[in-house]
């Protein structure tokens, strides 16, 4: 068993990039996808579609278009990576049903005897195809049935020439309709906004992955690597970040309500102003998207002139609906979904997003310059737990899972946020760190929580230990307890020390009127 060890120190910078590299889809894996996507595509192009004017095209959307691929993270482990296709066949809109185009595109996938074994029933939107892991990686391919969209629904006709309309199964009455989305504008849009970067880039990181496969000759030339594995700032921040967001939600209850990869990916590429780096393209999204945070007090009043300025980004509208807009579809709402209600919770997707910005927040732009060389991969590529000196691949959903911490005994409607400072003392003077940063025995602590809720309120801070040594001592604890420190303007206060090897967290809680009303993140504590 290998035994806890402090990593060497490296910059935020570099902490950020390593980890984003490592959510990287490989040269080969990549190569292999791209392999079984044209067979496919040939299929589906000699296909007979009745009542078509031309030949189906087949083409990439998402993430493998946009090189903003990430390793889904589901149910506590690493997932198969989605490839999102676009299946257009060429009917005319006003001749054909939205029906007889989606079976069409899966009758013909049915009539392959592989293809048939590997297809899921019918989704949504998409067929997908679930192809079997490699070398313990897999991906499935979600083909999305369209043809052109009607040149009607659309005032601007460099929209129209790229506007598909998109079958949508509707499950209660069984009916299909259209609606409408233009994958191909968006990527557009989005090379726009990435291309300063991208050019100024592409051939320094060609050459350096080129020179790394040289030995497998697996590039001709540099000029042979794909697009998709040269990544600006921009790309690395809306991919450490659709990981973060996975991480964040594993296994909690708001997790269905989780932000949509398309809203970070087009909200990141709206505020990016060709930052050289990932921390401050980082620092500046989510210091202008935390601003949106404001419509979400109960005092908030719209405003005009406030949502084409100070909100023109995530706008509230007058009606209490939500408002991101596709760029490159004026008919198409991300936040259509943002105001109802779920599990007694208004604007539950609202709170969820603003909830995960405070987070993410605490784990990319309140860090230190320098940081362990395996900040982010222990947290955001492969989570683990470091328990009695010993390392052990494991999910931190499943860490916190244990039997002695008390659940929260009050309901919960989270509309604020508590966020957990902390700071150490060895000898004499006070140092601040991070959630996760390994500390030696006999460390006095404190913790201060900072939050948004107005006062009064009370405050409730949990601490729970694991390990052998605390085990032992019979001191695991886990209880919610009132705190017997709470300063003023809204500073709480924590005092521990480090005593037991092994990794422990706190967290705190506000409480008004016997509901709780925010609910901080997990602060976690490696002790050595």
């Amino acid at each position: 068993m290998e035994e806890l060890k402090v990593n060497m120190s490296i910059t935020r910078e570099e902490a950020l990039r390593n980890a984003a590299q490592k959510l990287d889809i490989s040269p080969s894996k990549y190569k292999q996808a791209m392999e079984r996507f044209a067979s496919m595509s040939s299929y589906i192009v000699d296909g007979e579609y009745e009542g078509v004017t031309g030949l189906p095209e087949i083409y990439l959307q998402g993430s493998f278009k946009l090189g903003t691929e990430i390793r889904p993270y589901k149910d506590g482990k690493d997932a198969d990576y989605d490839i999102d296709i676009v299946c257009l066949l060429q009917h005319l809109k006003e001749s054909v049903s939205p029906q007889k185009v989606k079976h069409q595109v899966g009758d013909r996938l049915k009539e392959h005897g592989t293809y048939k074994k590997m297809l899921d029933d019918e989704g949504k939107r998409c067929w997908t195809l679930n192809y079997a892991e490699e070398d313990g990686i897999g991906f499935h391919m979600d083909i999305l049935p369209s043809v052109h969209e009607s040149l009607s629904k659309y005032t601007n006709s460099s929209w129209w020439r790229s506007a598909i309309a998109i079958t949508n199964k509707c499950d209660e009455n069984r009916t299909y309709n259209w609606s409408s989305s233009n994958p191909k504008g968006f990527a557009e849009w989005f090379y726009e906004k990435n291309s300063t970067l991208f050019e100024s880039v592409k051939q320094e990181q060609k050459q350096l992955i080129f020179e790394s496969y040289s030995r497998d000759n697996f590039f001709s030339t540099p000029e042979k690597v794909p697009n998709i594995h040269v990544k600006t700032p921009l790309q690395r921040a809306i991919q450490l970040l659709k990981r973060h967001r996975d991480i964040c939600f594993c296994h909690r209850k708001n997790e269905k309500f989780k932000p949509i990869s398309m809203i970070i990916t087009l909200l990141a590429a709206r505020v990016y102003q060709n930052e050289s780096t990932i921390y401050e393209t980082l620092q500046n999204l989510i210091r202008i998207l935390s601003l949106h945070a404001e419509q979400m007090h109960h005092a908030f009043r719209f405003s005009e002139a406030a949502a084409h300025s100070t909100y023109n980004l995530i706008m509230r509208t007058r009606d209490n609906r939500w408002y991101i807009p596709n760029p490159c579809n004026p008919e198409e709402n991300f936040a259509d979904k943002w105001h109802e209600e779920e599990n007694g919770i208004p604007h539950a997707r609202a709170k969820a997003f603003f909830q995960w910005l405070e987070w993410a927040r605490e784990d990319f732009v309140d860090t230190a310059n320098i940081l362990s060389e395996e900040h982010y991969i222990r947290s955001l590529v492969s989570p683990a737990i470091i328990s009695d000196g010993l390392s052990t691949t494991q999910s931190l959903s499943a860490l916190f899972d244990v039997p002695h911490r008390q659940k929260p005994f009050w309901p919960l409607d989270l509309n604020g946020f508590v966020q957990i400072n902390a700071q150490f003392k060895k000898n004499s003077s006070w140092q601040e760190f991070n959630s996760g940063v390994i500390l030696e025995k006999g460390c006095e602590l404190l913790f201060h929580a900072h939050t948004d809720v107005p006062p009064p309120f009370q405050v409730y801070w949990q601490v729970v230990n694991t390990g052998k040594e605390a085990a032992s001592d019979n001191n695991l604890r886990g209880e919610i307890l009132l705190s017997d420190i709470a300063g003023v303007g809204g500073l709480i206060r924590k005092e521990e020390c480090t005593r037991y090897s092994g990794l422990h967290w706190i967290e705190c809680f506000i409480v008004k009127k016997g509901i709780c009303l925010a609910q901080s993140k997990e602060f976690i504590v490696r002790i050595a």
